[in-house]
């Protein structure tokens, strides 16, 4: 049988995709085991990580036959190190979740380069709105950005730096020049072809890459002290990686999960996605340009080829399907099904705003708790989840008026994909609070389907970005009549509750 084989390595689950002709064959999963050695740590077996791969490839072959070539997407942001000459971890991977960084975040972000940049990049941007072209050169676009420049527990950056200071191992495999960095497509494409690469997608979220200048940031290495003899060699997404050993078959790209379902949305300036897991992630194309960064945006690389690179911005609801998650472990909801019967029961509005691990974009506030409001002696648990439904919806609409307002790029319709999106009545509270149309494609894992088209592409030696094609659309959800009165009293809570925390 032909068909492409998808990686999708995730946080929680491993899942190897097969896709002939456009449709799914076959899917195949195993679950990863989390460590947490203390409050705030979420740390992986990067071994355990390999051998479920090959697992899941031995198992495709046994059902299938060998597919055309490999695809690989995966969650961002990890950190691997790892010994070249051995092939073994220096330590557990370190995931995009860990939180162990929070005390040194400040240390680095108050070093003097930072502020500079920061107090250059403010002026700047005040600035460019008098003279606006001033964003709209590179260089302009980089300055502004440093104002909103700042260390995050989510960046390798910081992860190094933590490994470098408190693993015995790591500094001597530096010194030697044995020690080797990657994220999880890193190690993953070093076990399978025995290169060390990464994608400029996976590359831009590691806080250490210069997403304007294309490359390994020298500025961050030398404020964080991390050698770039250890980093991995960055390629296009349109750049086979080699063969995997023992197999015979390609690894024909490698791509970022946001980015691989940004592709599946589209790839021309103005594209939108929404991805909504355990958060939600809203991605725009800005085209072959980049823009500054926000309060809570990020630019980042959209999609690299040989001839051409693709920006992005991205904004973030932290919480959303595990607010819903939530609500099942109370035993509220049982499963999404419910929702539906929720929404015809409900007869009183309640406002929730789902800060259950902070507010994201545009606000950026970790500190903040979620709250409900108007609470009643009448309340029922159908309330409670329309409330909940729709305090999610209504951040995502707040993330998307956000972009659109930093971007001046006018968005008609959004894509979304993940598994809150399967909820009609989510999608169509969001189409209604943001007034765009959004449309739910027929595979959900928009990551997986994405990374197989650039697979398929690559494999055909077509132009990744011409030969992108419209995926097959499951259903169109329309803005209704917004009830103005809802969004400016649920605005109005959010305010309170920022001002309270």
């Amino acid at each position: 049988m032909k068909y492409f084989l998808v990686l999708d390595v995730g946080t929680t689950n491993v899942k190897a995709l097969a896709f002939s002709d456009g449709e799914l064959i076959a899917n195949f999963e195993k679950r990863l085991k989390p460590h947490y050695p203390k409050p705030g740590w979420v740390e992986e077996d990067p071994n355990e990580v390999v051998k479920i791969v090959y697992k899941l490839l031995d198992k495709a072959e046994e059902k299938l036959g060998n597919p055309l070539g490999v695809a690989l997407t995966n969650q961002r942001s990890s950190t691997v190190l790892w010994d070249k000459n051995t092939g073994e971890p220096l330590y557990n991977m370190i995931t995009w979740q860990d939180t162990r960084t929070e005390a040194i975040i400040e240390e680095f972000s108050s070093k003097f380069l930072v502020k500079l940049g920061n107090v250059l990049g403010k002026v700047l941007g005040l600035l460019s709105k008098p003279l606006p072209f001033i964003k709209n050169t590179k260089k302009g676009a980089y300055i502004i950005t440093l104002a909103y420049v700042k260390f995050g527990t989510t960046h390798s950056s910081m992860h190094l730096r933590w490994l470098i200071d408190n693993i015995a191992e790591v500094k001597p495999a530096i010194e030697n020049g044995t020690a080797l960095f990657g994220t999880v497509d890193s190690w993953i494409a070093w076990n399978l072809t025995g290169k060390q690469v990464t994608d400029c997608t996976n590359a831009s979220a590691t806080g250490l890459f210069d997403p304007f200048y294309l490359k390994w940031s020298d500025n961050i290495a030398k404020i964080v002290g991390i050698p770039q003899g250890i980093l991995p060699s960055v390629v296009t997404n349109d750049t086979p990686i080699g063969e995997i050993r023992n197999y015979g078959i390609p690894l024909l790209t490698m791509i970022a999960d946001q980015q691989a379902s940004l592709y599946m949305a589209g790839v021309s300036k103005g594209t939108t996605k929404m991805t909504n897991g355990t958060g939600t992630f809203i991605d725009i194309n800005v085209g072959e340009k980049p823009l500054p960064g926000a309060t809570g945006l990020y630019p980042m690389i959209a999609l690299g080829t040989r001839k051409k690179v693709l920006y992005l911005l991205e904004g973030s609801v932290i919480t959303s399907g595990s607010a819903i998650d939530w609500l099942m472990n109370l035993g509220v909801l049982k499963d999404y099904s419910d929702i539906p019967k929720a929404f015809d029961q409900s007869e009183d509005e309640i406002i929730v705003i789902p800060a259950l691990s902070g507010l994201g974009t545009p606000y950026t506030k970790p500190n903040v708790k979620g709250a409900i409001f108007e609470l009643t002696r009448g309340t029922k648990k159908e309330d409670l989840i329309c409330g909940m439904i729709k305090g999610i919806a209504m951040r995502c609409s707040e993330v998307i008026e956000h972009i659109e307002k930093n971007s001046q790029i006018n968005i008609h319709q959004i894509m979304a994909d993940g598994g809150l999106s399967i909820s009609d009545e989510f999608l169509q509270a969001v189409a209604d609070f943001s007034s765009k149309q959004i449309l739910r494609p027929l595979y959900l894992n928009g990551s997986a389907y994405g990374a197989y088209m650039i697979a398929n592409a690559v494999y055909f030696k077509k132009d990744i970005i011409k030969s992108w094609k419209t995926p097959p659309i499951g259903k169109t959800f329309l803005p209704r009549k917004q009830k103005m009165e809802f969004k400016e009293n649920w605005k109005k809570k959010v305010e309170k509750l920022i001002e309270a925390s």
